[in-house]
């Protein structure tokens, strides 16, 4: 018999969020590891404290930001997603008719926050759980960077006015105002048209506005262009074969075997950009108070100033350089010059740094752990893949540098659900193969007391029998 299901409205529904969602659900774990409370002391200094309207509350609002990355939803969407989603909406502490945060307050406390570093707590408060959790270790770590899109197109891009320095402003306004008494004679319409073409602000400049996409014959580079949609993107390729396109960069600090991201940072391209963003992570890492000892690094990480940095941190590069150990450079001649000086000493330090580098290399270490340096690679992938981290969501550096910290925090958190989900199983596991040694100690201990006081017992009673059988014998 086919059945037929008959809608019932009914009017009132006694449900609760807490009975929809299952006790196995990844939010209910994830809430149980991190206490997210800490974050209304944090904001605390920058609300007023006895005058304007009650804001949002803080928790709420980093809750939200934490589902927003996790899963990859805009912040539009999201709301629209809390207001149907029983899990969510208990995740964020809601009851089905408590109304949700209008998607304008996510924005305003996106700007706030990030300006006064508090999505840099947030994700320092998580990685320190991590840490306080027995998850990190901090011996071996790597970096890297990855080139994330930014929101802006090509066409996007118009020429840069050139810097006028003062006393030419100055000139200018002087030869203006002078010529503006003078009789202005009308144009001649007998000459003959000028051959020259018509003055531009810059060399190279063009006619064309941004969002005009008819930009053939135009060349463009970051000296002389600068996108109208988000000024802070620049002009990159990863290689020379690949197309130049508008972007960040996104650098992070791992631990290599926990794969837990340390430090991450946003950065405009350039040259050094890695290797600079590399030294000011790492200096913010040694402030967890980890025994830091080996950095893992690609081919970008070989300059000869930063391993001297580096080295100076008291870590030891791995990285794959090339060539032999080269000798120490010497002068034939003595200098005075201070600067002189400076400049010797700094050559014979960046050759001494490329040189224990080259040793590391060839070191048992680096050829057991530089395998590790991939699991970088694959964080970058999950970021791309599942959180959004293939183009910028908004933009301006700053924007890019709340995305960057929040998906590293979104990762670490995965990290520590995993690994608090496994460890009371290893726990139980190691306490009951601590009572079982227990066991088989004490039993051994007591088979041997109980020997050893049998062993006594025969040595007492040996030599009373013996006299005792001795005469019987005798007679």
């Amino acid at each position: 018999m086919l059945g037929h299901q008959k809608p019932k409205n009914s009017m009132f529904q006694m449900v609760s969020v807490e009975e929809l969602v299952p006790q196995d659900h990844f939010l209910r774990q994830l809430d149980a590891v991190v206490d997210f409370s800490f974050i209304r002391d944090r904001v605390r200094p920058l609300y007023c404290e006895d005058n304007g309207r009650p804001s949002v509350d803080p928790e709420l609002a980093l809750r939200m930001f934490i589902l927003s990355y996790l899963y990859n939803i805009s912040e539009n969407r999201l709301c629209d997603e809390i207001a149907m989603h029983a899990g969510y909406r208990w995740f964020c502490r809601l009851d089905f008719h408590d109304p949700v945060p209008d998607r304008t307050t996510l924005v305003k406390l996106r700007k706030r926050w990030g300006t006064n570093d508090v999505f840099a707590d947030v994700m320092l408060h998580v990685v320190k759980a991590c840490v306080e959790a027995g998850l990190v270790s901090g011996e071996i770590l790597a970096v890297d960077g990855t080139l994330v899109k930014a929101r802006a197109a090509t066409r996007s891009l118009e020429t840069i006015d050139p810097p006028v320095a003062l006393e030419e402003y100055l000139n200018t306004l002087a030869a203006s105002d002078a010529t503006t008494d003078e009789k202005v004679e009308p144009p001649n319409d007998n000459e003959p048209p000028s051959d020259e073409p018509p003055p531009t602000n810059s060399p190279g400049a063009s006619e064309r506005k941004a969002g005009d996409p008819n930009f053939r014959g135009e060349k463009f580079s970051n000296a002389t262009h600068r996108s109208k949609t988000d000024p802070d993107a620049r002009l990159y390729s990863k290689g020379p074969h690949q197309e130049a396109e508008l972007r960040f960069m996104v650098h992070n600090v791992m631990d290599a075997k926990s794969c837990v991201i340390l430090e991450a940072k946003a950065s405009q391209c350039s040259g050094d950009a890695e290797r600079q963003a590399a030294l000011t992570m790492l200096e913010s890492v040694r402030r967890l108070g980890l025994d830091l000892q080996f950095l893992l690094g690609d081919g970008g990480y070989t300059a000869g100033w930063f391993l001297r940095d580096l080295m100076a941190l008291g870590i030891e590069p791995l990285v794959p350089i090339k060539g032999e150990i080269e000798p120490l450079p010497t002068w034939q001649r003595r200098t005075f010059n201070l600067d002189h000086m400076r400049k010797r000493k700094v050559r014979v330090e960046v050759a001494a740094a490329r040189n224990r580098a080259r040793m590391m290399r060839e070191s048992p270490t680096y050829r057991a752990t530089y395998s590790l340096r991939t699991r970088m690679e694959h964080r970058f992938a999950e970021g791309k893949e599942w959180h959004g981290l293939d183009r910028a969501r908004g933009y301006g550096l700053v924007a890019m540098d709340i995305q960057a910290k929040l998906t590293a925090t979104v990762q670490n958190l995965k990290r520590l659900v995993r690994w608090k989900r496994r460890r009371p199983k290893a726990g139980v596991a190691i306490m009951s193969a601590t009572v079982e040694a227990r066991i088989e100690r004490t039993t051994a201990t007591a088979t041997a007391a109980h020997l050893s006081h049998f062993a006594s017992l025969l040595r007492r009673f040996v030599p009373v029998v013996s006299k005792c059988l001795l005469p019987s014998f005798s007679t």
